[in-house]
């Protein structure tokens, strides 16, 4: 059987942790998967604005000096992003009185066991954050603000004609409604305001909202909801998890999408809170324009004494550390992230609250 020192064994064991965590696949979410990623390893993130138009030339008279542009700098805005950290004690696992025993040395099969179990943790722990992350997709669709439980909430300013509530005799349940006028505003509102290109668009609906849909008087009559193939879907949101494709409708000179996300998460206080507004629903471009920032996370830089070598900071959306507390007789194990959802071309979001 082959053994290590447990001299040896830390070290073997933290060079393995870091592998062995690259390896492990990421858990895909419906909401996230219209961000794209951004990384970098300072504090704050940095993303540049710039709204388009769609004005036309003129025409001039030949020989003369022509029409002069001047464009206007871009936006920068700049964002601190909520930090994360989560860990656990290793000393609590079953595996690390058999791992560090006093016989000095570890017998490889223990050393693969407890590595499992360890990942088997922290993956639990990245988990949770992936949920927060998640959580704050689902907010900037909906409201466009990200609530914190820092209380330092971020709010992106969302133009509130991209925030409608239905009045009562609209309200999809109501037999006076149409809900086609409604997908077709929306998608106006993101063609002109957003400068989003193309024709089709994301719809997604709430339960409730897409119960009173489909029983919806004038839904029925039409009943042109036709089924889609996935194969003939060229988007990265086929391969996410949780979303629903229902199928696809036409109002207007737009093609809606329509899809559900029956998905929930815990809070300390409550349980299975739905991550989409059983009431609402939210219409977005095909392609639109969110990033998923991730900025750097507090780390200890400089040199190491044993190795007098320079330290530079780890870059990426999850950082994994692990460290010996002799003061709590604790062997530490953490995860790290600080990442924000933005919805950079932010006037390419359209919500409806559909029912009372």
């Amino acid at each position: 059987m082959a053994q290590i020192s447990t001299q040896d064994a830390r070290g073997v064991f933290t060079q393995a942790l870091i592998a062995v965590y690259k390896e492990r696949t990421a858990p895909k979410a419906f909401l996230r998967s219209y961000f794209t990623t951004k990384e970098v390893s300072t504090l704050q993130l940095s993303i540049e604005v710039q709204r388009g138009t769609e004005k036309i030339a003129v025409d001039v008279e030949r020989g003369t000096e022509g029409n002069r542009n001047q464009f206007s700098k871009s936006s920068e805005k700049i964002f601190v992003p909520p930090y994360y950290k989560e860990y656990f004690d290793a000393t609590e696992l079953d595996f690390y009185d058999r791992l560090f025993t006093t016989s000095g040395t570890v017998d490889m099969i223990t050393f693969g066991q407890w590595m499992d179990t360890v990942v088997e943790k922290l993956g639990m722990l990245q988990d949770k954050i992936e949920r927060s992350y998640e959580l704050q997709a689902s907010q900037v669709l909906e409201t466009g603000i990200v609530t914190l439980n820092s209380g330092d909430n971020i709010d992106f300013k969302r133009k509130a004609t991209s925030l409608v509530a239905l009045l009562a005799a609209a309200q999809w349940s109501a037999g006076t409604s149409n809900p086609y006028d409604d997908l077709e505003n929306g998608a106006t509102e993101i063609r002109t305001k957003g400068k989003s290109m193309g024709n089709i668009f994301n719809v997604i609906l709430g339960s409730d909202a897409m119960n009173s849909f489909l029983n919806n008087t004038v839904v029925k009559e039409r009943a042109d909801i036709r089924r889609i193939s996935l194969d003939a879907i060229r988007l990265p949101q086929k391969e996410s998890v949780g979303g629903v494709l229902h199928g696809e409708v036409a109002a207007g000179a737009y093609v809606f999408r329509l899809w559900t996300y029956p998905e929930y998460y815990d809070t300390e206080a409550a349980a299975n809170i739905p991550y989409m507004n059983t009431k609402k629903v939210v219409i977005m471009p095909e392609n639109p324009k969110f990033v998923l920032g991730f900025a750097g996370v507090p780390q200890l830089l400089g040199k190491k004494a044993d190795v007098g070598a320079g330290i530079s900071a780890k870059r990426g959306a999850y950082v994994v550390g692990e460290y010996l507390d002799e003061r709590n007789t604790s062997h530490v194990i953490e995860i790290k992230s600080a990442g924000i959802a933005i919805p950079v071309a932010v006037d390419q979001l359209y919500t409806v609250q559909v029912l009372a």
